[in-house]
């Protein structure tokens, strides 16, 4: 049997669970980095003569087939396991990575991009429960602030990799994207060599610490699907990605056309923004895992992150007036506060979903994903118009609304399913 199809009939600890845990997150780091064209795209347009409005169009396409990918692939993972489905697809994603490399045309192109993001949105499909079963609740906020460092640090690594090496290799994005292929296929053969499989029934306990569980019932008590809560939980998060996706997309446009800032220091404040918000995140979520506590964290980051963008728009009505140190400080706090969310979210969802179906942990965060990415869409396709149209200040305002409802389902949440006294981790010792 090879490898990545053993299951583990006990729970790992010490070295072992943060050595799969750590696996685990370079597979979410590997579907993210791949396809990241940012950094050669100037040079793949010139080369096969596509107007960068149909390259927008194609990453629409591939962006709504990646978030239904995801979605079924959620589904997959719950019924045929997380590591028998995840490895053969990192495999078949770094070939869609090769079979981009070789495109001439833009209908070949075209084709490439949508199979990547089909094979990527299923092999990611079970990164963040594999995340949830290697991570006890005690550390939980932590390990999902290390998972969101795969998407962010995908972006640095592309354009890091890609300043070191394009002259070397003939200033070429083909040769860039056999790079990437290479790295790819290389990343999937330590995934497949190290992860392991949880067995179904250590996988159904709820884990405290390493050495501390409660037991839970093993029976099905709901689909999240079917579930008020678990959709309130996803569209709490997802409102948040209008902002996220905004930024990502547009962050150093925003910042040029509504402040007049040069395109390298407005890469600059969105470097101090992302730096920011991973620092924060690590910090943060310790700080919830070491109170064990998850509410707070998502109300003070909701209301700061609405703050700081209160503070934006201010700016932004100031023009090129508007001091470069006051800005350089709003989207610094504007990712302090963001950090603050995404760990303890994660772990209050997982959390949530192991205690109404503990099988169904792909489903839920496969439904996350495909809502998440649909707002992601939104947003790409939305705020250039509405700029365009009423300035950045009429988006942000959009964005701002986005942020008060995800305070108010934070507060709907809490009222339906308050959280409970932090739980100890001398309940039960494993009996395996």
């Amino acid at each position: 049997m090879l490898p990545h199809r053993r299951e583990l009939q006990t729970y790992p600890t010490g070295a072992r669970r943060r050595g799969l845990l750590a696996a685990a997150i370079l597979a979410m780091f590997l579907t993210a980095y791949e396809g990241q064209l940012a950094p050669v795209l100037s040079l793949l347009l010139a080369d096969l003569g596509m107007p960068l409005g149909r390259y927008g169009a194609i990453t629409a396409v591939s962006l709504l087939v990646g978030a239904v990918a995801g979605f079924v692939g959620g589904k997959l993972v719950d019924r045929l396991g997380r590591v028998r489905l995840m490895v053969p697809f990192l495999f078949l994603s770094g070939l869609a990575c090769l079979f981009m490399a070789t495109s001439t045309s833009e209908a070949q192109f075209t084709a490439a991009r949508v199979l990547l993001a089909l094979v990527e949105g299923i092999a990611a499909a079970g990164s963040a429960p594999l995340v949830r079963d290697f991570a006890p609740r005690m550390g939980r906020a932590q390990a999902f602030a290390f998972f969101s460092w795969g998407t962010v640090g995908a972006n640095f690594f592309a354009a890091a990799i890609t300043a070191l090496t394009l002259d070397l290799l003939g200033g070429t994005w083909q040769a860039q994207l056999y790079l990437m292929a290479g790295i790819s296929l290389a990343g999937a053969v330590v995934v497949a060599a190290t992860l392991r499989e949880l067995a179904p029934p250590v996988r159904r306990e709820i884990r405290l610490s390493e050495e501390a569980v409660r037991p839970i019932t093993p029976t099905r008590t709901g689909s999240p699907l079917r579930n008020a809560t678990a959709w309130t939980y996803v569209a709490a998060m997802s409102a948040l990605f209008l902002l996220l996706g905004t930024l990502n997309a547009y962050g150093q446009v925003l910042l040029g056309e509504a402040l007049g800032v040069q395109v390298r220091f407005a890469s600059l404040i969105m470097m101090f923004f992302w730096g920011a918000n991973l620092v924060a995140s690590l910090g943060l979520s310790r700080w919830s895992d070491r109170l064990q506590r998850r509410t707070p964290f998502l109300l003070t980051g909701g209301a700061t992150s609405a703050a700081a963008l209160l503070a934006l728009i201010a700016l932004l009505g100031l023009g090129t007036d508007a001091p470069a140190a006051a800005v350089v400080v709003v989207f610094i706090g504007l990712g302090v506060a963001l950090g603050a969310i995404f760990g303890p979210w994660m772990a209050a969802f997982a959390a949530y979903v192991e205690e109404i179906h503990v099988d169904a942990e792909g489903t839920a965060f496969g439904l996350q994903h495909l809502v998440s990415r649909l707002v992601v869409l939104a947003a790409v396709l939305l705020a250039p118009r509405l700029a365009d149209a009423a300035g950045w200040s009429a988006w942000l305002l959009v964005t701002l609304a986005a942020v008060v409802v995800f305070l108010a389902l934070i507060l709907l949440l809490h009222r339906r399913n308050p959280e409970r006294a932090p739980e100890t981790v001398a309940e039960r010792a494993p009996t395996g």
